[in-house]
């Protein structure tokens, strides 16, 4: 039974497809690959299990709009009738007899999942003059900034981030329309080593908790187009899936608009202090290092 991915654009492709990992720059053997595209990234998985029906796998936290509507289109064309419809938060699937039916199933789902989630994280702007007398890193960060001219040196920046900011960073540019990751600090510890190594050139949006990382994008977004400093108190409860736990963190987080040296393009610099953490699983005892920026 062959599986197909509806990805984020509405393309197809192949589930076993080597130009797929390629493209998602996706090369370890013992990662769980579909998995990862389901629950992360937001793609549907089709799989038709006999002539008129089909499996089909996403997650209604994370799933793009687009991937669903490519997905539906995709069963339309396969005359598919019956349906089975799984997801990692249910324990049983959904057999759904009609196409109708489908439709309308999926649609229920993702509404009541996004209601959920509408709290798990929440910003509140806080006026820039008080880092005057808050936190001493964070405002030692705004000072560097100032005194910078807004441009970007890594060199300047070498001794305030892995310092007096223990490394919580994350430096994003626009590329092709989307923020990427051009480089995070050592101190961004809440989804592991692993992916933090390979984080560099991926979407932001595309972290082990995609929905969290979707949010924190629109944030940055938004100081990518008003070019103003941002600073946020934050509170989210962030899922960690390769250690099937969550998180609940607070934390004060500063985006700062740079030009980027050489380059000439805006970029921008997350760093964040955090205030308090707590673990929200019994099945992962260990301690939690850091929040992210």
């Amino acid at each position: 039974m062959q599986t197909v991915i509806l990805d984020d654009h509405g393309r197809t492709w192949d589930a076993r497809s080597p130009a797929l990992r390629s493209f998602l720059h996706c090369s370890l053997p013992d990662f769980d690959f579909l998995t990862y595209l389901v629950e992360n990234l937001g793609f549907v998985a089709v799989t038709k299990i006999a002539p008129n029906a089909a499996r089909i796998r996403f997650r209604p936290e994370t799933v793009s709009q687009t991937s669903i509507a490519a997905a539906l289109y995709h069963l339309a064309d396969m005359g598919i009738e019956r349906t089975i419809i799984s997801h990692p938060d249910q324990f049983v699937e959904k057999l759904v007899p009609g196409f109708a039916q489908t439709i309308a199933y999926i649609t229920e789902q993702i509404a009541a999942s996004h209601q959920q989630s509408s709290s798990v994280f929440t910003s509140r702007e806080q006026p820039l003059e008080t880092l005057a007398n808050t936190d001493e890193a964070l405002s030692s960060l705004f000072a560097q900034w100032i005194d910078s001219k807004r441009v970007y040196d890594s060199a300047t920046l070498a001794d305030v981030l892995p310092e007096s900011l223990r490394g919580r960073f994350m430096l994003v540019e626009p590329v092709d329309g989307r923020l990427t990751i051009t480089d995070v600090g050592s101190g961004f510890e809440i989804f592991g080593e692993t992916w933090r190594k390979n984080a560099r050139g991926l979407p932001m949006e595309e972290q082990p908790d995609y929905n969290y990382g979707q949010w924190v994008q629109g944030i940055y977004r938004r100081v990518q187009e008003t070019l103003v400093p941002r600073l946020d108190e934050v509170n989210a409860t962030i899922r960690r899936p390769d250690r099937n736990d969550s998180i609940h963190c607070h934390y004060q987080r500063l985006i700062l608009p740079f030009t980027c040296k050489g380059s000439g393009r805006i970029c921008l610099l997350g760093a964040s202090v955090v205030d308090f953490w707590e673990q929200q699983s019994a099945l992962d005892r260990r301690a939690v290092e850091e929040c992210p920026a």
